[in-house]
């Protein structure tokens, strides 16, 4: 079965109905390349080193390339994004590639620092996990910076668990069996988006 069903669409509420704003979650697309690498820039250093294990300030043609040309089904990813005066942004990306034991897949994860603690990471990574079970994958796996307590934190949330064997050190392998759906709130903690939204077009 085809990663590609998986589209969703979500409207968070921010205050009065006149000010509810849209998030979409959608594959990514060869054109999001701009979108992506505005994205990336965007993102706080720290940030950066996080999703990327390296300090860099933007990604190679190349690079864009290979994160927005993908199959959807050996290379799955997808984008958060808001619409701003017409204008498409990207604010989180999720992906994963499947391994060659066609069972386990590995993964990543990023949100623009402005949007972080909003649940908009739950529903990437929901995302994953159902895409990869309907692909006939077993495991999703990651490895995160022993450092990255935050993130660590947030992967135990999503049922992960964690192990040191076979890694580089100063890194931590997380794992999770995606058998069953991460579940993700109908409406969550979205008081902050307004916010969200000015301070990533600022």
């Amino acid at each position: 079965m085809s990663a590609l069903l998986i589209l969703s669409n979500w409207l968070f509420p921010i205050g009065r109905a006149a000010d509810i704003a849209p998030v979409t979650l959608r594959p990514i697309q060869p054109d999001d390349a701009g979108a992506l690498q505005a994205f990336v820039r965007v993102l706080s250093p720290m940030s950066r080193r996080l999703r990327f294990h390296a300090a860099l300030n933007e990604l190679s043609g190349a690079t864009l390339k290979a994160l927005t040309c993908v199959d959807q089904r050996r290379h799955v990813a997808f984008v958060l994004t808001v619409t701003e005066h017409g204008t498409e942004r990207i604010v989180g990306e999720a992906r994963y590639a499947m391994s060659s034991d066609q069972e386990t897949a590995e993964f990543g994860i990023a949100v623009a620092d402005a949007f972080q603690g909003l649940g908009l990471a739950e529903r990437l990574v929901a995302a994953l996990i159902d895409a990869a079970r309907a692909s006939g994958l077993r495991w999703l796996v990651g490895e995160v910076l022993a450092g990255n307590s935050r993130m660590l934190a947030f992967i135990r949330r999503c049922g992960f668990a964690e192990t040191t064997r076979g890694v580089a050190p100063g890194l931590v392998r997380v794992e999770r069996s995606v058998d069953r759906s991460l579940p993700v709130p109908a409406s969550g903690r979205y008081r902050r988006l307004r916010e969200a939204r000015d301070a990533c077009t600022a």
